[in-house]
């Protein structure tokens, strides 16, 4: 049966563990027959790690991607013939590949000769020095696909989490927190839990921002101000949400909730209770973009680079989400 969709995995940055674990994870898990796994980057980084990790086949790799082979899993090379791989060292070159393997694979997706894509880890610090200057790869993406409102959704199993403000300094967060923010956080939720998930009715839950949920204006007024009106307008959109409550008695209690997604206020706050739930299995999937997106929930992992030491769990997961969301399609 010859493959009727493709989806792509990105690079990532070629001295990180990126590399490693998509390897591991194409061998570890088979994509079903209609799909066919497209790895995007260069053909002498992955032939360096496959040495590397003693892998012992190779995959035909092409320059244009309409002469891409009917093989199963097959490589889009269109960078440059030479470089290095250096594991675990942050170069610009490898940030420049990372961030065109992200270009490339952006307008095959817009062009829907790909279904969905799945993001290999970036160093933040790597993109900036190859020209990227953007906070990560997500509002990278989001640039490229001309979308002002998204959402970063992690997810374990059925436990689904979003912060409302991803990659700010902690003492930026409380001026970026918006009625505006929070309601397009919620109807982009909404909408993707019931488009790409089949959520019929979607539950979601918001945090507050302050210890005790403010404690009535005197640990702050973010939940009076902000917040409460927030949810009231989103709620009058059809939105089924509840809160704002107190961050920690309210992932305290998610085992005996029956919430779709959580909506919190910045970065850690939603990513601790993720991570102590499924850490290195978790997926990250973009929400609010014309476009399937998933990624794993770790990073470069410089320390552990070339070492043969990192786990494909996350990969695997984030492979399996794109896949199963892109057949939906």
């Amino acid at each position: 049966m010859s493959a009727s969709y493709k989806i792509a995995i990105t690079v990532g940055d070629m001295n990180g563990i990126g590399p490693e674990v998509t390897l591991k994870a194409i061998q570890e898990w088979k994509a079903p027959a209609e799909c066919q796994i497209v790895l995007i980057g260069p053909n002498w980084a992955f032939l360096y790690w496959m040495e590397k990790l003693g892998v012992r086949r190779t995959y035909p790799a092409v320059e244009d991607f309409a002469t891409l082979a009917k093989d199963p899993i097959v490589i889009l090379d269109v960078f440059p013939k030479t470089g290095a791989v250096l594991p675990g060292q942050l170069t610009s070159e490898s940030g420049k590949i990372a961030g065109k393997a992200l270009d490339v694979a952006v307008e095959l997706c817009k062009d829907s000769k790909l279904r969905a894509m799945v993001t290999a880890p970036v160093s933040k610090k790597g993109l900036d020095m190859g020209g990227y200057h953007f906070p990560g790869q997500t509002e990278l993406i989001a640039d490229k696909l001309g979308v002002g409102n998204f959402a970063m959704m992690m997810l374990t199993g059925d436990f689904r989490v979003s912060p409302a403000t991803i990659h700010l300094p902690l003492k930026r967060v409380a001026q970026a927190i918006s009625m505006e923010r929070i309601v397009d956080k919620l109807r982009t939720l909404d909408r993707d839990l019931r488009s790409r998930f089949g959520i019929e009715r979607p539950r979601l839950v918001v945090t507050a921002l302050n210890p005790h949920a403010g404690e009535g204006g005197l640990l702050g007024d973010e939940e009076q101000r902000l917040i409460v009106p927030a949810l009231a307008q989103a709620q009058e959109m059809g939105i089924d949400v509840e809160g704002p409550f107190a961050a920690d008695a309210l992932f305290g209690r998610v085992d005996r909730q029956r919430y779709d997604c959580y909506l919190a206020m910045y970065h850690d706050q939603a990513l601790i209770p993720l991570k102590m739930r499924g850490f290195g299995r978790a997926v990250n999937y973009t929400a609010g973009l014309p476009i399937i997106r998933t990624s794993p929930d770790h990073g470069t992992a410089y320390d552990i680079a070339g070492t043969n030491r990192a786990e494909p769990t996350s990969m695997v997961e984030a492979l399996r989400l794109a896949v199963a969301l892109a057949a939906k399609r």
